[in-house]
């Protein structure tokens, strides 16, 4: 991938000086697309194979991941002012290359993937809160920051547990699923419901949705309305006591 990003650098200055509109420029256009298109279908064979080899082992039956907010990770940081109004630095190109290092690693298509396979082995897949499973103890539970000497070591300042850092915050990931499926919580997340509403003006305030036309077969068929709606010219019938007189 590292190879792919340098050749499609590569192509888009080609690109960029090549003759406006001409045929080479658009040859170059789809050398750039093809080079991101490769990305993609790495990520895409990346995160099936390791989604296979996660739900055809045998060595357990349930899984845990983290339920990770990954748009909100990587979102592009604001731009920021200083106390002059001037534009100042803001971190941003250290925020891309982060962002791009976790799209890279497609987190979110290997818990996707693992999802729908476990449910054809009859295995379990369960997404738990991350929110300080690195500070945590896997022994004690003891939650603070400086439980972090550096980034590969943990070492507990209560119980004194020392282990790898990211293998101590698999085992408390892998706790709080555990805890999770005996709370009897529900383990999916439930759909949003959404509608629409429009304002049709004061002229049509008693307007109900059921009186909106629809096509659903094609522009020569019949548009199907409401039973309560009544068409343009038509004779509106008189009351019931007016009828029996």
């Amino acid at each position: 991938m590292q190879k792919s990003r340098r050749q499609r650098a590569k192509w888009q200055r080609r690109s960029a000086r090549r003759q406006k509109g001409s045929r080479n420029q658009k040859k170059a256009y789809r050398k750039v697309a093809l080079y991101a298109r490769y990305e993609a279908n790495v990520r895409w064979d990346y995160a099936h194979q390791t989604s296979h080899r996660l739900v055809a082992s045998d060595e357990a039956d349930i899984m845990v991941f983290e339920d990770l907010a990954i748009s909100h990770i990587t979102r592009r940081l604001k731009p920021r002012k200083d106390e002059h109004g001037r534009w100042g630095r803001n971190g941003a190109r250290a925020k891309a290359g982060l962002n791009r290092a976790i799209l890279s690693s497609a987190w979110g298509q290997v818990v996707k993937f693992t999802e729908y396979k476990a449910l054809r082995t009859e295995k379990l897949v369960i997404l738990v809160p991350p929110a300080y499973s690195s500070q945590t103890c896997a022994v004690c539970g003891h939650v603070s920051p400086d439980n972090r000497p550096s980034q590969a070591e943990f070492v507990c300042l209560r119980c004194g547990h020392a282990d790898n850092a990211d293998h101590n915050a698999a085992v408390v990931i892998a706790a709080r699923g555990v805890q999770k499926l005996l709370s009897g919580e529900p383990l999916t997340k439930p759909r949003r419901k959404t509608r629409i509403f429009r304002s049709l003006g004061p002229e049509r305030s008693e307007v109900t949705p059921g009186e909106i036309s629809v096509r659903r077969l094609g522009p020569t068929a019949p548009a199907q309305r409401s039973m309560s709606q009544e068409l343009p010219g038509a004779i509106p019938e008189p009351p019931a006591s007016t009828r029996e007189g």
